[in-house]
């Protein structure tokens, strides 16, 4: 029998169990809605929730310092590269949007396993925020 891609996805990957739900302030079926959200909308989720919930706070801050490790790995470079080839607009930018389309399949993914309680460790993740 075949593994399904989530399996596939997830065996790549390094999760670690999350802080339960319902050990902040927060009702636990709230919680799991908001680290859902906080792997999604990184930044307005962990300043908005971080305090209520020990697992919003653990979630958005992995998911926060993804976005940032991305923006200064991924995008400064490729601009730069742009502004200095304009030539290569076409096929850089096309690569591009297939980098960020899998860096959102990656969130999201991130935020469905969060609802079961565990927390994705992003490859490749500079964790500036603690």
């Amino acid at each position: 029998m075949s593994d399904s891609p989530a399996d596939k996805i997830s065996a790549l990957l390094k999760f670690e169990d999350a802080p339960p739900f319902g050990g902040g302030s927060m009702p636990a079926d709230k919680e799991k809605t908001f680290v859902l959200l906080a792997h999604i909308f990184a930044l307005i989720i962990w300043l908005w929730k971080r305090k209520e919930s020990p697992a919003v706070d653990a979630h958005g801050k992995e998911a926060l310092n993804f976005c940032i490790t991305y923006v200064l790995i991924v995008n400064i470079p490729v601009y730069i590269l742009l502004m200095l080839l304009p030539s290569l607009a076409g096929i850089v930018g096309l690569l591009l949007m297939i980098v960020n389309l899998a860096l959102l399949a990656l969130l999201i993914f991130g935020g469905i396993k969060a609802q079961a309680g565990k927390l994705l460790r992003y490859p490749i993740n500079f964790r500036l925020i603690k």
